[in-house]
């Protein structure tokens, strides 16, 4: 589960990285971050089974939101993504190369 949420996080700096998103919206994150782990806590006592089954529909989203990614890059308004270069954090921690783009850090994750 660390490791997952080292992952996550990564995921999250890299896009930080892109945008540089206002204090406003940085705040936005904290607290929605703060209600959900107290929320996932509580129903984790309660039901882990639902947490579990819960967890994977996320990551079953996941992987058709990279999926839908990819073909907006390929040939959608994300074309630019092809030619962009990835955010330092990206590349150091997938341990992609100093020429690898946007499109290398999706493939990656």
């Amino acid at each position: 589960l660390l490791e997952e949420a080292e992952n996550e996080r990564m995921h999250l700096m890299t896009a930080l990285q892109l945008r540089q998103p206002s204090w406003l919206f940085r705040m936005g994150v904290i607290v929605s971050q703060g209600t959900f782990v107290t929320m996932f806590s509580g129903a984790y006592l309660l039901s882990p089974r639902f947490c579990h089954r819960f967890v994977g529909y996320l990551e079953e989203e996941a992987v058709f939101t990279y999926s839908k990614c990819l073909k907006d890059i390929e040939s959608g308004p994300l074309k630019h993504w092809q030619t962009q270069k990835a955010p330092d954090v990206a590349t150091r921690y997938w341990k992609l190369p100093e020429t690898a783009s946007m499109k290398d850090v999706v493939l990656a994750i």
